[in-house]
């Protein structure tokens, strides 16, 4: 008996939703935008423009050789070896991307230098300015 009320229960809400949201979603798309921004941007998270995400792939791509990290003129001047940022230089901060609000950007003169050196390709000026650019919280998609 519960199950058939359980059923019962989840196609009355499919019907709803069918008959009453689905077709009010156009007229809905800037508010709705809105509330799901309203919700996630209080905890840190920035939504990306459409430029950021055709790249996102690429920021994935590093293997985490440290390269980049032997080469930069900042990390090679910093008091703490290069080889002890590897990991974090590239590898941090491409999957810490959801959590940039707590991500440390890695120190970038943006030379040039580490992508010239990238067995991988991995755009790195343009991840950390995407690293600082969320962790400062600017939002630049905002459909308000």
């Amino acid at each position: 008996m519960r199950r058939t009320v359980a059923w019962l229960n989840l196609a009355w809400h499919f019907a709803l939703h069918v008959t009453t949201r689905l077709p009010l979603r156009p007229l809905l798309r800037r508010r709705e935008a809105a509330r799901f921004l309203d919700a996630v941007i209080p905890e840190g998270y920035v939504p990306l423009d459409a430029d950021e995400r055709a790249a996102f792939p690429a920021f994935m791509d590093c293997i985490g050789c440290g390269l980049c990290t032997l080469v930069c003129p900042v990390l090679c001047e910093s008091p703490r070896g290069a080889w002890d940022e590897a990991w974090s230089f590239v590898v941090g901060a491409s999957r810490s991307i959801d959590r940039a609000r707590l991500l440390d950007p890695p120190p970038c003169a943006r030379c040039g230098e580490c992508e010239a050196v990238c067995p991988m390709g991995v755009p790195i000026a343009r991840l950390v300015a995407l690293a600082e650019r969320l962790g400062d919280g600017v939002d630049r998609t905002s459909p308000r």
